[in-house]
């Protein structure tokens, strides 16, 4: 009897959550289907989807457009082929981590609270990201490749300073875009 009591006050109580969980999802604006939490959390997926398939897409973009290195009809300075699978490989997963941290301070209002500290470094360090392949494979210009590889890495360190106000996490995870452009660097100088 007692066993049969305390089961009809856990169905209760589970009764009683469930109605309640069910106000806040019919109540949530975020909600697509009434009674059921989450439309938030799919919406941030696509969001973050969108985020980083567009920038990643708009590097690999640029290298694909740059062509072949012997296209340029510079011999001398071509590099290996194998040197330029792992910089577009490498310079798409920067772009990608780079997006997701930029997601993660969007996703805290950062972007729109502090454009200047957030919105124009990334906006910057994406548009020397996508002028690094045309510019190194494309013409030949391992110089200007440079200053590009520059103009990256202080826009990753400006967004790992701006994201990291916003959240600390994107802060951090924005580091190895730092790491990155120099690496890039490294490599872009021995193209010289």
């Amino acid at each position: 009897m007692a066993a049969a009591a305390a089961q009809e006050g856990l169905t209760h109580r589970v009764a009683a959550g469930s109605a309640r969980d069910d106000d806040v999802a019919s109540r949530d604006p975020g909600s697509r289907k009434p009674g059921v939490a989450g439309g938030r959390a799919r919406r941030g997926l696509r969001s973050l989807a969108a985020a980083v398939s567009l920038s990643a897409g708009l590097v690999a973009a640029s290298f694909f457009l740059a062509g072949s290195p012997s296209a340029a009809g510079d011999q001398k300075a071509a590099p290996a082929a194998t040197t330029v699978a792992i910089v577009r490989a490498g310079s798409v997963a920067a772009e990608a981590v780079l997006a997701v941290a930029a997601w993660m301070a969007w996703a805290e209002g950062g972007l729109h609270a502090r454009p200047s500290a957030t919105l124009l470094p990334y906006a910057a360090r994406l548009c020397a990201a996508l002028a690094w392949a045309p510019l190194v494979l494309g013409h030949g210009a391992a110089r200007a490749g440079l200053a590009c590889c520059a103009a990256m890495a202080a826009g990753a360190v400006a967004c790992a300073r701006g994201f990291g106000a916003v959240n600390p996490v994107a802060g951090d995870i924005a580091k190895p875009a730092v790491a990155w452009a120099v690496l890039l660097a490294v490599v872009n100088y021995k193209m010289l």
